[in-house]
């Protein structure tokens, strides 16, 4: 199923319930005389969670394994974790695992392939899942009991015979290219993704991420490499729960695995954390937002530590009571803010705050930020604080044992990180016995209020304070690196004198500066053939653009009635299903489009550079390669030789599969008002033809409402 932006884009021409159920209690005469909530003033004793029996035992090649019966359910699952995971990355290959981890399952294996799998797997009702995440891999299984010896045998021909087929092996790295294409849309990814940066770094293996370059140099001899040296049962634990004798799925995992020798295996050194605390002011300039993502803080700590007890009672202290008191309920500046002092197994985590507020009120909600950090140190909680977070705590601990596969999955966890098996109970124990002087003890230890690193996502000229009343505002660049290949050629002199030339030739050929520079606006009638996954659908628009940087789009799809709006670096949609802000890269995607327009580019001369690449061959004939930029963007215009008309421009784009070269043939060139431009325009992208688009009418300065460009 797409999600509704991506069925946007299959239709935009420039590229790509909840149910009220109302129950009335009649209350008894017995009811009246229950006290109010405000009332209670403790809580009873919590009765004592009753533990099912957990079987461990290990196989003979070395593999762990937990199992706990439940006959609830005529199922069995079961969840592996294996001892690798992407912090062992090469630098120059950051992907590696997660692509390892896909194709394992996808890929298939040495007697059936992945799509035979999913065929088999379907009519059983059943799954097999794979992957590799940044500290552990995992492999999954959900089958019904009567066919677990069946499931058992594909999970184990899976983990032990991977083919890592190349097909598949393609289709992965062009899904890991789409997410790094669209890994700026989301501001509460950028947010936490810098904010790790920040405190990690951000070439560290706790921090760091994929880029088309790293991706690109992964090969399937990478891939097997990677298997062969991490994937072996004795690195691996295994936690099954469902309808079973456990004695005989014990005999099942012995039959299906017994061939899977264990290994020894030379792990690289683990990732060190080496944290300066400090304090910063940081920035990701988003001029396409109305409110900013703040968050702040350093780094963290272990689970490990004493006096993580005593912590988790100051995360609800600070989260539930201080931040939420100050920053919502009195100031009024935000729905969600949070404080957490982040702790993970086997390295520190990220002690941190955020909230989201409107964009006028971004450093006052920092400034209240730092105090409430500040007082956790300073001040001890209260009786009342301390009591709410404990019973937080404890009258949710029960959640922790409500089904078995979260009590066999934690102990599983507890035995891959070393973790004594009871541990849940113990930090239980602790938390029962965290006194006010151990919240402020632990605070004073653990927090850094005057070296706190600030990251804000926003943008600044919307700020009612500039950032920097509150020190040197660091500006962090987040454009995503160009894939190999598409960086600029050196611009020589003789280059850029000889691309000025052509680009004033084919000026003068389509009508001339003084022409081109008399045009302020435009509007467009034009019907437009899209593929979509559907087939050929025909879409009309009526483009309104006032130069050089507003763009309205009036469109008729088979979805309903839409309106494409661009203001500067602004951008929504308004559809049947209502109004939409635009991602910034669909919004890039539309002004890019008025970046191409040869009206633009040419009544704009002086304002872009152009470079003579060379005689190229576009579209199967030859054309004269002009590499043209400006501040808004890049793309090669082709001239024909003998005429100096652009016949067309490509240009690198962000679709739904990742990076796409688009190339736009124009033609049946028309003089309107003065000026020569093409009527037609047929769009490919790697090839394969996506758009033919006919211009009907186009009409040179018109009267346009400004109310087309206000927000509705």
């Amino acid at each position: 199923m797409k999600t509704r932006k991506q069925q946007l884009r299959d239709f935009c021409p420039f590229e790509p319930a909840a149910i009220a159920l109302l129950m009335i209690i009649a209350l008894s005469e017995s009811s009246f005389a229950q006290k109010a909530p405000k009332e209670i003033t403790s809580f009873t004793p919590l009765n004592k969670v009753q533990m099912p029996d957990v079987k461990q035992v290990t196989l003979r090649n070395g593999m762990k394994v937990y199992m706990v019966e439940d006959h609830d359910y005529p199922t069995v699952d079961m969840r592996a974790m294996v001892r690798t995971g992407s912090i062992f990355d090469p630098a120059d290959k950051v992907g590696l695992a997660s692509i390892t981890g896909t194709v394992l399952r996808t890929g298939g294996t040495t007697t059936q392939g992945g799509d035979e799998i999913d065929k088999t797997l379907e009519t059983m009702g059943a799954y097999v899942e794979t992957g590799i995440e940044q500290g552990s891999g995992y492999v999954a299984m959900s089958v019904l009991k009567g066919d677990v010896d069946k499931g058992v045998g594909i999970l184990a021909d899976i983990l032990m015979h991977p083919a890592f087929a190349q097909d598949k092996i393609d289709l992965a790295k062009v899904e890991l290219r789409s997410g790094i294409s669209r890994r700026n849309d989301n501001i509460w990814e950028i947010t936490g993704r810098e904010f790790n940066s920040l405190i990690y770094g951000k070439s560290h293996p706790y921090s760091r991420y994929p880029e088309y370059a790293t991706v690109d140099n992964i090969t399937r001899d990478d891939i097997t490499d990677f298997y062969e040296k991490y994937f072996h049962p004795n690195n691996i634990v295994l936690a099954v729960w469902g309808d079973f004798n456990s004695n005989e799925i014990q005999k099942r995992l012995e039959t299906a695995f017994g061939k899977w020798p264990s290994a020894k295996t030379e792990y690289p050194e683990r990732p060190q954390v080496n944290y300066q605390y400090r304090y910063t002011i940081n920035l990701v300039q988003k001029p396409d937002v109305n409110q900013s993502h703040i968050q702040m803080g350093h780094i963290g700590g272990m689970i490990s530590d004493p006096d993580y007890p005593a912590l988790v009672v100051m995360n609800a202290i600070l989260s539930n009571d201080r931040m939420f008191k100050v920053l919502r309920t009195k100031e009024g500046l935000t729905y969600a803010p949070w404080g957490y002092y982040g702790a993970e197994y086997n390295h520190p985590g990220v002690f941190n705050c955020g909230t989201q507020t409107k964009s006028q009120s971004t450093v006052h909600a920092i400034r209240l930020m730092l105090n409430e950090v500040n007082r956790m140190t300073e001040e001890p909680v209260t009786d009342e604080e301390l009591q709410r977070a404990k019973d937080s705590y404890l009258n949710s601990f029960v959640f922790n044992f409500d089904s078995r596969s979260k009590i066999v999955t934690r102990l599983m966890t507890y035995a891959y990180y070393s973790y004594p098996l009871d541990f849940i109970d113990k930090l239980k124990e602790g938390v029962e016995k965290v006194t006010k002087g151990d919240v402020l003890r632990a605070a004073k230890a653990h927090l850094h209020p005057d070296e706190l690193q600030i990251l804000v996502v926003g943008n600044k000229n919307d700020f009612g304070e500039p950032l920097s009343s509150l020190g040197d505002v660091n500006e962090i660049d987040i454009t995503i690196p160009p894939p190999p290949g598409e960086e600029s050629p050196s611009a020589a002199p003789e280059s850029m004198s000889k691309g000025k030339e052509l680009f004033d030739k084919s000026m003068a050929a389509c009508g001339g500066a003084d022409a081109f520079q008399k045009i302020g606006s435009t509007r467009t009638r034009m019907t437009l053939l899209q593929q979509t996954e559907r087939g050929e659908v025909e879409i009309s628009d009526v483009a309104t653009v006032i130069y050089p940087d507003r763009i309205h789009q009036a469109v008729s799809t088979p979805m309903g009635e839409m309106k494409i709006v661009v203001v500067g670096e602004k951008g929504w949609i308004v559809s049947p299903q209502g109004k939409m802000q635009m991602e910034e890269s669909m919004r890039k995607e539309v002004f890019g489009n008025l970046v191409r327009d040869p009206i633009r580019f040419f009544s704009h001369a002086d304002d872009h550079q152009a470079q003579f690449i060379g005689e190229e061959e576009f579209q199967g004939v030859k054309a004269l390669d002009i590499l043209v930029s400006c501040k808004d963007g890049a793309f090669h215009l082709y001239l024909d030789p003998s005429t100096n008309l652009p016949v067309g421009v490509s240009y690198q784009s962000s679709g739904l599969q990742g990076p796409a070269n688009v190339e736009e043939a124009w033609s049946d060139f028309r003089e309107t008002d003065g000026v020569r431009l093409p009527f037609k325009n047929v769009a490919t992208v790697n090839g394969k033809t996506i758009s033919r688009a006919s211009i009907v009418e186009v009409e040179h300065n018109v009267e346009v409402d400004p109310k087309l460009f206000e927000e509705e």
